[in-house]
């Protein structure tokens, strides 16, 4: 189980393996990790598992949705200003997202090497209040 030191980490790949992993809260291991799926495979990441605050991710075809939840309230991470959906698969299944609200993978990783610093986080980035 993922705590506040560790990312709990589920991988569905395009072939309909699952796999489940828990990593450091480490940058370098979320990169090594995202360095060894395909662009195709979902890749989901939870920091701080059942806790208040807790970070959700979900990743696919280089984009991610950033969700960080603070008093059962749910904030993603508004990556840019682009507009129109983008259809992605999260833990399996298609969902579509304003593309707004997707970020780099590499954007993923940069805010997990920021962790536990959740305060700082809401700072420094624009996010929208679900």
């Amino acid at each position: 189980m993922a705590s506040e030191n560790s990312i709990g980490c589920e991988i569905w790949s395009v072939d309909g393996d699952f796999f489940e992993q828990v990593l450091p809260v480490d940058r370098g291991a979320v990169d090594e990790l995202l360095a060894s799926t395909s662009p195709d495979d979902s890749v989901n990441m939870v920091w701080n598992d059942g806790e208040d605050p807790c970070l959700m991710i979900a990743l696919s075809e280089g984009r991610g949705v950033v969700t960080l939840i603070i008093d059962a309230a749910f904030h993603t991470l508004v990556g840019s200003a682009e507009v129109g959906d983008v259809e992605m698969m999260v833990g399996g299944q298609s969902i579509v997202q304003p593309k707004r609200l997707t970020v780099s993978a590499d954007e993923v990783a940069r805010l997990i090497g920021e962790l536990p610093d959740v305060e700082g986080m809401l700072r420094r980035y624009s996010w929208h209040r679900e």
